[in-house]
């Protein structure tokens, strides 16, 4: 979902900033929402897909190499799940669900949220050395290997007893 709470533009000024200092990196984005059209205009050095399912999705994830999700106000995040489960390192925001989703520094980087400097570190790591992005990428694949409804039926009632 393309929404402006999930600091977007920090994003976009992240990508900037790292090609302003000459990595060549860009952005996909996947979705669509209330500011794609606004952000799409904005932000035009990036590749939008909009919405994506099944196996159009897989191929956008399987494209990338790292997922940068720096979203505050989200209580979950599937989308990391999915990137995970694509074998991407992931950097998130330490404010919100996804925070709990991502091991810092093992899978990817959980950096301050809002902070600029702390994102782009982040991502210019994963860029910057391929060891460690193949490293965090195979953590992250096996970090979501048994994620299910029914191990997570099973946890909670093993849990719960």
């Amino acid at each position: 979902r393309v929404s402006k709470e999930k600091k977007l533009d920090l994003f976009a000024s992240v990508i900037r900033k790292l090609r302003a200092d000459g990595l060549p990196v860009r952005a996909l984005v996947v979705g669509h929402g209330p500011y794609a059209d606004e952000w799409k205009a904005q932000f035009n050095e990036a590749i939008f897909t909009g919405y994506l399912s099944g196996e159009e999705l897989a191929t956008a994830y399987a494209s990338a190499d790292v997922f940068v999700f720096p979203s505050t106000t989200d209580t979950f995040g599937n989308v990391i799940l999915e990137a995970q489960a694509c074998g991407l390192p992931c950097v998130v925001s330490d404010q919100g669900g996804p925070r709990e989703l991502v091991e810092d520094g093992v899978d990817g980087f959980v950096t301050r949220g809002g902070d600029q400097a702390a994102l782009c570190d982040a991502v210019r790591k994963l860029c910057e050395d391929e060891g460690l992005r193949r490293r965090m990428a195979e953590a992250s694949r096996c970090r979501v290997e048994d994620r299910s409804w029914p191990n997570a039926a099973r946890k909670f009632w093993a849990f719960s007893v």
